[in-house]
């Protein structure tokens, strides 16, 4: 039950994490002024063509909290279980994943 909870927590945790403006891009603009941005990973994978990394992440974030809510409400099966520890681990190394990409990428412009 105490893992069902931690793993709903954790997950809303790295969407919002994913989602908050914690990078700053800065760019010559042609008048000579620099122009900064304040972005969030999803914006900056977003940004550089890499949208599949945040999209497997809510996906394996919807199974979790899915498969801990039907924990909690007392759906009891091993493969239940097996599916929200597996799913849980998945999404802690995808947002891990992210993080470490988004935080070395370049924006494509055009």
């Amino acid at each position: 039950m105490l893992i069902s909870i931690l793993s709903i927590i954790a997950n809303i945790g790295f969407l919002a994490v994913l989602n908050m403006n914690i990078y700053t891009d800065r760019a010559m603009m042609p008048t000579g002024e620099i122009r900064e941005w304040h972005r969030s990973p999803a914006a900056r994978l977003m940004i550089a063509d890499q949208p599949f990394l945040i999209y497997l992440q809510i996906a394996l974030s919807a199974v979790s909290i899915i498969t801990s809510v039907l924990f909690l409400l007392g759906v009891r099966g091993r493969l239940i279980r097996i599916i929200q520890l597996v799913s849980l681990a998945g999404s802690a190394a995808v947002f891990i994943i992210i993080m470490i990409v988004s935080s070395d990428l370049h924006a494509k412009y055009a």
